[in-house]
């Protein structure tokens, strides 16, 4: 027999609020992302305060234990909400706060404390607190427009799985066996490798599922490539150095090694 679950009174109120402030969180850390990116390059990381590093390392630990298949998120998503905002207020910060409204939109975050505190310990989020967040949501949407809205949220920086990580790898592993041939000048590295490697998973091969140094070895064999000179008679080089180094037998050796935890 099945039995419908009683409906906690105030439960459709706190699932709203809660929907709204995973919305307002996950936008707030990727355009506070984008912009530390844009400011630092893609070691932005690195030039966070050295507490918040330490926050964000203590936290990532946590994810060491293979049995709750974590997967290791973004810097930004192991900081509290009450850690975020000052990020707003320091110089890569300040154009994502202006962005969303400046000072009326710092002081408004600070009231979204209350509410969310109340969801995140199971009470009544009021009416009034939700209307707050609400408010919060809705300027946010005019100020990014629900274009950008929806394309900040539809890609948070979440991690990725062994399988999302192979699967993103490879299609660039075979395009650059595709191009070889041409022996362009440079070859782009996967942006999704830079995310595998700092997951937990990869630290150990039965965990990857796959022969890790393979696929390394290959990435270093594209930077080598990568690094050579470029100008008068340096396709000749590149050459040279495909051959010395059966570029096109590592790549796709790399590509076997990732195509195991795909199957």
């Amino acid at each position: 027999m099945s039995h419908e679950l009683a409906m906690i009174p105030f439960e459709q109120e706190n699932l709203r609020a809660y929907t709204l402030l995973l919305r307002i969180e996950v936008v707030l850390r990727e355009c506070l992302r984008e912009s530390l990116k844009s400011e630092f390059g893609v070691d932005w990381q690195k030039k966070l305060p050295g507490e918040l590093h330490k926050t964000i390392k203590q936290k990532q630990a946590e994810e060491n234990r293979p049995q709750f298949n974590f997967i290791r998120l973004g810097p930004l998503y192991y900081l509290t909400f009450a850690e975020l905002l000052p990020l707003l207020q320091q110089k890569p910060g300040r154009p994502v706060a202006k962005k969303l409204g400046g000072e009326c939109f710092l002081k408004q975050l600070e009231n979204l404390i209350a509410p969310r505190n109340a969801v995140g310990h199971s009470r009544p989020v009021s009416s009034v607190g939700l209307k707050t967040i609400e408010t919060l949501y809705a300027q946010m949407e005019t100020a990014l427009t629900a274009e950008e809205l929806a394309r900040l949220m539809a890609n948070p920086d979440t991690g990725l799985g062994q399988d999302e990580a192979a699967k993103a790898v490879i299609p660039a592993m075979e395009q650059i066996l595709r191009d070889l041939p041409n022996l362009p000048p440079a070859f782009p590295i996967p942006e999704s490798y830079q995310t595998a490697i700092i997951q937990f998973w990869w630290a150990d091969d039965s965990l990857a599922g796959f022969n890790r140094s393979r696929v390394e070895s290959a990435i270093a064999l594209i930077r080598e490539y990568n690094a050579l000179p470029a100008g008068v008679g340096s396709a000749g080089n590149r050459q040279r150095f495909c051959e010395q180094y059966d570029m096109k037998k590592q790549i796709q050796d790399a590509i076997t090694e990732l195509g195991k935890v795909t199957l």
